[in-house]
């Protein structure tokens, strides 16, 4: 079974599934790993997110299809208003954050290169993010995946996160938060 497959099983009916995800799963069979900086794809079973969160009953409300090194998780999220995002969930509970609003811009923000999405300073270009944290100036961008989103999808790469990614945006933080203290109540 192919990776978009392996993915598409393990997301809710709920989730919009977008055509970029099949794309992106083809290439990577294609071209390998490493995709950008350490970010892998990852088809899930299913019960993620209850072992995550604690509880299942929102777990119809994210897709996984990713993940970081650490074991952070990368989802499609549907908001209370019934919009799809794309969000960051660290794997110890903090990094709480939308970090896109479809996955094309989520494409764009990979391609960038850094190493961790959810712990980079999203402010600094990556070559900035690489010199501070001391490796060389371009380690963890993928030339060649940059150059087919910006084909394939007909965009640009942005220099910096933060022209994705608004960093001050605590919704899906303050949401994960909200339904933890609900299960305590």
């Amino acid at each position: 079974m192919d990776t978009y497959k392996k993915i598409a099983k393990g997301i809710p009916g709920r989730i919009t599934i977008p055509v970029a995800l099949e794309k992106f799963c083809n290439w990577t069979d294609v071209n390998g790993y490493p995709i950008s900086g350490y970010f892998e794809l990852r088809a899930d079973d299913g019960a993620t997110m209850q072992y995550w969160l604690g509880f299942n009953d929102v777990s119809d409300r994210f897709g996984i299809f990713g993940a970081g090194g650490d074991g952070s998780l990368y989802a499609f999220w549907i908001d209370d208003e019934n919009n799809q995002k794309i969000v960051h969930l660290g794997s110890e509970g903090e990094q709480l954050y939308i970090l896109a609003e479809n996955f094309i811009d989520f494409l764009r923000l990979l391609a960038v290169g850094y190493d961790e999405i959810g712990f980079a300073n999203l402010n600094s270009t990556i070559e900035e993010w690489n010199v501070a944290i001391g490796q060389e100036k371009d380690a963890g961008i993928n030339f060649r995946f940059r150059e087919w989103v910006e084909k394939e999808f007909q965009v640009q790469i942005p220099d910096k996160g933060t022209n994705i990614v608004d960093v001050n945006n605590n919704t899906f933080n303050d949401w994960i938060r909200e339904q933890m203290n609900k299960r305590q109540e």
